[in-house]
């Protein structure tokens, strides 16, 4: 905590750039029907029971919320932990809670969202792939969240200011713990004289940009600048001390539109340490191309590699489905033909076989639709020749 926030009895500011990642991430996965599961840790401890989770320590951002639960994804089951503003590790797995009462339609997701929530004092939002909804669960209570907005105000209510926090008045905030306070106080005046005196001095650093804010029912196709050049300027001292990490820099997309825009990137599109400003931008602009997602029925066909012992020969090949629904860019998509499975190996053909082989879908931009197997049956047939 910082001696300021201390001393006028604030908590420290939570990242509201986070919760709003948090809120349309989860909205936007229930649009898709991707079903996920993320957890705000608070003041207790958590790991005596998360299990099977991977340590990740990287930042919250709508992009890697959504591959992480992407259905493909290993970690897509699991459970994502974010604390600080950080996600701290992917894949967990939950207590489920043993309440009775609960309805019969909540699945897994939700009845390890309630359980952790019933023996902690963390938050859980459940979005479920079924019903394409958002669930915001504390306390052992779950209930549904309209929206993104109310979902980011909710959070902000209960994260941004801790449980203890009552509100009070300015004189409160100054008479109590008054010594501890005074000593902060001093301690800030000092460090801002030290800070204050000093020559300033500016860097170039390299930062990842991130893309918020896609409007909806759209993708960015095509190459991507993922990292600018940014010049920070401040006290020597404190400037020699900055790492990337703590600079960030975005681009706002609410504004764009399907096709090439162009977005210009200001010192206002990088959040930089405090007592610090940005100067400079490079490159000044981002170009990105924005297409519509649509879906569409493709056939699938088996892709069959290899030649049949002798004396077999091949009678058929049937694929059940016969078709999946794709999902993606419209460019994209309006290239497709036909999915084709995984290899299938004819050498290994002995009769009759029926086996479940997995989908390859190219180009990478697409996906199948919600509700879509991942898998297809293949049924061959086969007799001996003459």
């Amino acid at each position: 905590m910082s001696p300021i926030r201390f001393f006028l009895g604030r908590p420290e500011a939570f990242d509201r750039m986070v919760v709003e990642d948090v809120a349309k991430a989860a909205f936007d996965l229930a649009q898709r029907r991707i079903g996920a599961l993320l957890i705000f840790k608070r003041q207790d401890m958590l790991e005596d029971y998360l299990k099977g989770g991977i340590p990740l320590d990287g930042r919250v951002s709508h992009e890697v919320l959504s591959s992480i639960f992407f259905p493909q994804s290993p970690t897509h089951d699991g459970a994502v932990v974010i604390q600080g503003g950080r996600i701290v590790s992917v894949g967990c797995y939950l207590p489920l809670s043993e309440n009775p009462a609960l309805p019969q339609k909540y699945g897994t997701r939700h009845r390890a969202g309630i359980g952790i929530t019933e023996r902690y004092d963390a938050i859980a939002i459940v979005v479920s792939e079924e019903r394409g909804e958002v669930s915001l669960a504390v306390r052992g209570r779950i209930e549904l969240v309209g929206n993104a907005e109310e979902l980011k105000s909710r959070l902000e209510s209960m994260i941004a200011t801790p449980q203890q926090k009552t509100k009070g008045s300015w004189q409160d905030a100054f008479t109590t713990n008054l010594i501890p306070k005074s000593i902060s106080f001093i301690l800030v005046c000092v460090l801002w004289v030290f800070i204050g005196g000093q020559p300033r001095a500016e860097i170039w650093m390299t930062v990842p940009l991130e893309y918020r804010n896609m409007p909806a029912n759209m993708e960015i196709v095509g190459d991507l600048i993922n990292r600018v050049e940014v010049g920070i300027r401040g006290p020597r001292t404190l400037i020699s001390s900055i790492s990337p990490d703590q600079l960030k820099a975005h681009v706002d997309l609410s504004q764009s539109t399907s096709g090439v825009n162009h977005v210009r990137l200001t010192p206002d599109n990088v959040r930089a340490p405090l007592g610090t400003e940005i100067t400079k931008v490079v490159p000044s602009s981002v170009r990105l191309r924005l297409e519509d997602i649509k879906s569409r029925s493709v056939p699938v066909k088996a892709h069959l590699v290899g030649k049949l012992l002798r004396p077999l020969r091949l009678k058929g090949v049937v694929v059940e489905p016969p078709e999946v629904v794709l999902q993606g860019p419209a460019g994209s998509l309006k290239k497709v033909r036909e999915v084709f499975t995984e290899p299938v190996d004819l050498g290994e053909v002995k009769e009759n076989l029926q086996i479940s082989v997995a989908l390859e879908i190219n180009p990478p931009q697409l996906r199948l639709a919600p509700d879509q197997p991942s898998q297809v049956t293949v049924s061959i047939r086969v007799e001996k020749g003459g």
